[in-house]
């Protein structure tokens, strides 16, 4: 798709909505935004939230540009929350009370996801933003939709995971967020297929898929040699992520007399249930939970590493993870990894040539891919190569990023046209 450009010589300028930034666990999104920058886009940011975290990736720091916070509640700047209601009220009386309408017959929808709609647009207006994007369609989703009811705002999204299959998501409301999007993006064809055959009345048209990317250049095969027996696994404590499930396999490896190491990065609630079972199998010398690593430690230990696990699963609550983003890097590494063949995983891993996959909570299967890896050289080097071909082949960022770059200014730059018509 060739790119619309409304005048020739000034770029779309585009908006990035989000709920929370930097968040320290979405590094896909910091990813996105500087390799937009990159290839010439001029992104403007606004968040609804300040970052909790309290610990971000040195990448976060190469996105140009300051990041504009929303009020949070109504009572923290009442006085711009006021001032850009009215405006809204002023200048579209009718589409405000439609708005509100909807607002107030949806239980989901808040007095400040309202509030922050109409600071969204006052927002947009001041950085002269021609169209904004949206990663999740939880809140910031909400809001959008609503910026678009109050005042025309030309917005899409990207859907991940638990904004889609969470029992709690509100699919009626999903799919309307959906059909006022310009377009909305998914991150694997199995995320597709269910936003279309869960979500009642969207159109079809509207969903595109386009893999989250990685910078291969910052993940690469050199290095200094692979340590023995070492299993690495990073991500969320979270139940989706199944690392419950590793660490009984590394029980069971090391009850068979294969006793590998593993670490495993990151934080979360699952952590204390992760510290008990570790205790009970007797494995504290064996698993050590290293916490939450820069993605510099990250980049080495993958590369140092002998073995790369991700256990993922259906959480109780129907989520899932859609396509982890430690996957890619593990395989652009060339980490010999093993997964599970759940939801979009099988389309980063092909079994047995790009890496390994075993039914979701299997753990004896678990142990023993691990295993294979572990003693057999010439697999490992089989699928290290597989890996990073993959990575290369379908989740190099600048390709992808190039994809949704083309989408956002063919959006931007129909708003932009309309308004002057």
């Amino acid at each position: 798709m060739r790119r619309t450009r409304s005048t020739p010589g000034t770029p779309e300028r585009i908006g990035y909505l989000l709920r929370m930034y930097p968040r320290f666990s979405q590094t896909f999104i910091v990813n996105e935004i500087l390799e937009l920058q990159r290839q010439g886009c001029s992104v403007s940011l606004a968040s609804l939230r300040k970052p909790s975290d309290g610990l971000f990736h040195e990448s976060v720091s190469r996105v140009r540009g300051k990041v504009d916070y929303l009020p949070e509640t109504i009572l923290s700047d009442f006085s711009k929350v006021c001032r850009a209601g009215w405006a809204s009220f002023k200048k579209r009386p009718t589409d405000y009370l439609r708005a509100t309408g909807c607002a107030l017959r949806n239980v989901a929808i808040s007095s400040i996801d309202f509030a922050q709609a109409a600071m969204v647009m006052r927002w947009a207006k001041k950085r002269r933003i021609d169209h904004v994007h949206v990663h999740f369609g939880t809140q910031e989703a909400t809001v959008a939709l609503l910026a678009n009811m109050l005042g025309g705002l030309s917005y899409s999204l990207t859907l991940h995971a638990f904004d889609i299959f969470r029992d709690n998501v509100d699919r009626r409301l999903l799919g309307r967020k959906i059909n006022a999007s310009r377009f909305t993006v998914t991150v694997s064809e199995f995320n597709r297929r269910f936003i279309l055959e869960n979500i009642p009345g969207v159109d079809p048209d509207k969903v595109r898929v386009n893999y989250n990317g990685i910078d291969l250049e910052r993940f690469n095969q050199t290095g200094g040699g692979r340590e023995s027996a070492l299993v690495f696994a990073v991500g969320r404590l979270i139940e989706k992520k199944g690392f419950i499930h590793l660490v009984r396999a590394i029980a069971h490896l090391r009850d068979e007399g294969c006793a590998v190491r593993c670490k495993i990065a990151g934080d979360g609630p699952e952590k204390s249930r992760l510290e008990e079972e570790i205790a009970r199998a007797n494995l504290t010398s064996l698993v050590e939970l290293a916490g939450p690593l820069e993605q510099g430690e990250v980049r080495d230990l993958m590369q140092r590493a002998t073995c790369f696990a991700l256990p993922c699963i259906e959480a109780k609550d129907g989520n899932v993870d859609a396509l982890p983003t430690v996957l890619l890097e593990s395989l652009a590494s060339g980490c010999p990894s093993v997964s599970t063949a759940l939801s979009g995983i099988p389309e980063i891993i092909e079994h047995d040539v790009s890496g390994l996959l075993v039914a979701p909570g299997a753990e004896r299967p678990l142990a023993a891919e691990i295993r294979r890896i572990v003693e057999d050289s010439g697999l490992a080097a089989r699928l290290a190569t597989g890996g990073r071909r993959r990575a290369e082949d379908r989740f190099d960022v600048r390709r992808n990023v190039a994809v949704m770059n083309d989408w956002l200014c063919a959006a931007a730059g129909t708003k932009r046209a309309a308004s002057r018509s």
